[in-house]
């Protein structure tokens, strides 16, 4: 059994979904986000007594000085002033720690134990979504550079890394077993969600997306968490390790 690792700092940590997978290797995890909101979902869902949340920002990291083995910012990098988060990473990390950055675009959906073609439902559900990832970019021009980011799977940011050791995984899969409800919080978890709220609140774009699959998929009568679904996440990795 390995050794656990001291620390662990989670940059943009969202709800905390990938605090929960790394959590378990780590004696203590610090995880931060800008948006308030986030954070305290985070807390509402924490399971674990060695992991705190707070509000925090990627170009001012709250940690000392070579104190952290590890970093990963999970779909969130591409929103960061990068030049200052680099600084910051390579300020608290321990030598030898390690910068873990990966992301992914709209994951593809797969119905289970619905009657018809799973084969063009998944197509017709995996569009859907992918239009709701795409929907910041639509009213936000400065959202469109930040998706070509994604959509180039952070070529431009593995560039970027000055640490010589690094390398780039760009097909790594994931399937989770979801239902709808998941696939509903997934997409107010989606960057430009937020904002979006605070812009108007006459369409929630979660919503639509919920009743346009139901209709889709022919099971508007049952409950959203009766929904079931794969979803497959196709995600790119980059890790540097600081000298």
């Amino acid at each position: 059994k390995e050794k656990k690792l001291d620390f662990l700092l989670d940059v943009g940590c969202g709800g905390g979904q990938s605090v929960n997978i790394f959590a378990p290797y780590f004696h203590e995890v610090l995880a931060i986000d800008p948006s308030e909101n986030q954070i305290k979902e985070a807390r509402s869902q924490n399971k674990f007594a060695h992991v705190t949340y707070k509000a925090g920002f990627a170009e001012k990291l709250p940690c000392d000085d070579v104190s952290v083995d590890v970093i990963i910012a999970g779909a969130s990098v591409h929103w960061f002033d990068r030049q200052k988060f680099y600084e910051e990473a390579d300020r608290v990390l321990k030598p030898g720690g390690r910068l873990v950055m990966f992301g992914y675009w709209s994951p593809k959906l797969v119905p289970l134990g619905l009657p018809g073609d799973v084969t063009r439902l998944s197509e017709i559900g995996s569009q859907l979504i992918h239009d709701a990832y795409l929907f910041g970019a639509k009213w936000n021009p400065d959202v469109k550079e930040v998706y070509l980011l994604i959509y180039n799977k952070y070529t431009k940011i593995f560039n970027e890394i000055k640490y010589a050791k690094k390398l780039r995984l760009n097909h790594f899969t994931e399937g989770k077993a979801w239902s709808l409800t998941d696939v509903k919080g997934l997409i107010q978890s989606i960057d430009s969600y937020e904002p979006y709220m605070k812009r108007s609140d006459k369409s929630k774009i979660s919503e639509q997306f919920v009743r346009s699959l139901k209709e889709s998929w022919g099971c508007t009568g049952m409950e959203n968490s009766d929904v079931k679904m794969k979803v497959i996440f196709n995600f790119f990795v980059i890790v540097a390790d600081k000298p």
